[in-house]
């Protein structure tokens, strides 16, 4: 078994670059951007950080495009 010869991806088409981009933009306004609460503010930057990760786990299971020859 090989992986076939496709041309790789550009950095800008990948699902998973778009998903922390996202998170890494929400997280800044979290933390830095919107004057919240302490608490809320570390509750937000958790729920983030952990969907962030749930999503790109999810993009890397089951979402590729790489197929086997």
């Amino acid at each position: 078994m090989s992986l076939s010869d496709n041309e790789p991806k550009q950095a800008w088409e990948s699902k998973i670059n778009w998903t922390q981009i996202v998170a890494v933009l929400a997280m800044g306004l979290t933390m830095f951007g919107i004057d919240l609460d302490p608490d809320i503010q570390q509750r937000l930057a958790v729920t983030i950080s952990s969907l962030a990760a749930a999503i790109t786990i999810i993009w890397r299971t089951w979402y590729t495009s790489k197929k086997i020859v």
